[in-house]
Formats: C-alpha cells, structure tokens, sequence
C-alpha cells in the first residue's frame, strides 16, 4: 500500500485548475527559480497579523489539491479564519507557505522529469528562511495537506518523520496500490501513471501501514488525519481502516470525521481546529457538534 500510488486518485474527482493571478489577498507571493525543478514557481507566504517581523514564527507548510493551487487559502477566506484565532489567541503566531504544485502530487516523479518534493522541502523553505525569522528545529517545521496534498503530505511527512513537528492530512486517499492501479487504469493512461509512480512492483513511495507498526516509529511527531462526514467515493473509508490500524498497533494518532464535503469550505472550518491540536499543548477549542474524534 503506498500512498505515491493513491495520491493520483484526488485527480479523478476535482476540478481541474486554470492558471490564476495572485489575488489581493492576505498572502504575499513569490516567483521563485527552483533548483529542483529548473524553472520558476510560486509559493505564497502569511505572516500572523500583529507579528512586530523580528520574533521567530513557526512554519505551517499548506499544500493544495489536485484541482487548486497555492492561492487557494487566499481566496477562499480561509485565512480569514486563521487571522481571527490567533487574534482571540487560540492559536499562536505562525507563518504559513502555500507552494505551487500543479497536479504533480507533490512527490519527485519516478522517471525524474519533476521533484516537486525537492522544490517545497528544499527550495521554498529556504527561501522563506533567509527572509523570515523562523523556529529552528523540528518543532518549528508543521506539514498540513488536502486531498493530493494529504497525499503528497502524508509520504512527504513519513520520508522526513525527524523534520516535522506534527502533521495533519485531509480528505486524502490511503488505499492499497494493486487496488488503486486497477482503478486507475479505467481512467488514466497507463503510461502517465508510470512516469510519476513507476511501474507496478516498482517500490516506489512509503508504505504507511508499513511504516507505522508500533509508536515509536512516528519518532515523536504527531500525526492528525480524517476526511468529511460527505467525502468523495471510498476516502472516508479509507482513513478510518488506517486509524483502525494505527490503533491496533498502539501507534498515537488523532482521527477526526468533520462536518461538510471534499471541499475548501470544509477543510476551512477544520483548520483551525486542527492546527490548535499540532500547535498548542493545552488547545481550548472543543469538538464542533457532530464532528466523530478518536
């Protein structure tokens, strides 16, 4: 089971994103010359408002999903909601970078032709740390993720378990790769598939039910998932057979089913709910009525 493989199925069921100028948002952007990729993109960063620019911030690094992009926190007033509890003070300060991925699925392409991996974990997270005051150290560094992002997010956080504070993955697919191939090949040709994830058999990507047997293999990073109570085909299921792993197996893991659907409306109201929990030791939000957590 590898999540490489999984992280193609968000691609079936959203929209397909048009290229789109920054907006007059919160956020502020910049075109940046990848090394990993040979080209420009762009990420977004948000700083907390009231920040005086000189105290170290945490990082939250945000990625999009198959059918957005990395405005769209920006758009979708999800920052909003952001901006409005550090305010209150139920979360604290932190900085937030939304990278362009495309429809890469955020992992380095099996026939080396992308490594959008390599361009968030080491072209944009530099760059924002040669120009922000950051917390050095794991528990400076959170990953959060939606759909392709929950993907990309969860193989990117178990290839780098020692790098990360906490992650947390929405609404993303965990499914088992031989299922996942033959779903696929009713759908997408073959041979795009192999580029990105390699031929069947191929070994490509981290199995998480593999890679999480016992507690001590989260190397004291917290780990937070769950999908919505409408969630596209088959997602909500498979996150709760992974919780029902994790918890056979002792391995501490938060799992929330969340009101709503597989959409930025949804995942908005759950952010900050779920980033208190990454954030904060002592986070004074309750669970939203209806909401399943366990």
């Amino acid at each position: 089971m590898t999540i490489r493989s999984g992280l193609a199925v968000l691609s079936l069921f959203v929209l397909a994103a048009c290229s789109r100028p920054a907006p007059a948002g919160r956020l502020q952007y910049t075109e940046l010359q990848s090394a990993a990729e040979g080209r420009r993109l762009t990420y977004g960063l948000y700083t907390p408002p009231g920040w005086d620019r000189t105290t170290p911030l945490p990082v939250v690094v945000l990625l999009h999903g198959a059918g957005d992009d990395h405005t769209s926190a920006d758009r979708i007033g999800v920052v909003d909601r952001l901006d409005a509890a550090i305010r209150d003070g139920v979360l604290p300060p932190f900085a937030m970078v939304t990278p362009e991925g495309e429809r890469g699925f955020w992992v380095d392409w099996y026939d080396g032709s992308h490594r959008y991996a390599s361009w968030v974990l080491q072209d944009v997270l530099a760059d924002v740390r040669a120009n922000v005051p950051t917390v050095r150290g794991r528990e400076g560094l959170h990953l959060v993720g939606m759909s392709m992002g929950g993907g990309g997010g969860l193989q990117m956080w178990l290839a780098h378990r020692d790098a990360f504070a906490s992650a947390t993955i929405l609404s993303a697919p965990i499914l088992d790769e031989d299922d996942t191939r033959d779903f696929l090949d009713r759908f997408m040709p073959r041979k795009a598939l192999e580029r990105a994830f390699g031929p069947p058999g191929s070994g490509g990507g981290i199995d998480p039910y593999r890679a999480l047997q016992r507690d001590a293999d989260r190397e004291g990073s917290r780990l937070l998932f769950g999908a919505a109570s409408q969630d596209i085909g088959g997602l909500l299921r498979s996150n709760e057979s992974f919780a029902t792993h994790l918890r056979k197996r002792g391995v501490q893991h938060t799992f929330v089913v969340f009101a709503g659907k597989h959409r930025w409306s949804s995942w908005g109201e759950v952010l900050p709910w779920a980033l208190c929990k990454q954030l904060r030791d002592d986070c004074p939000l309750k669970t939203p009525n209806g909401w399943r957590v366990r």
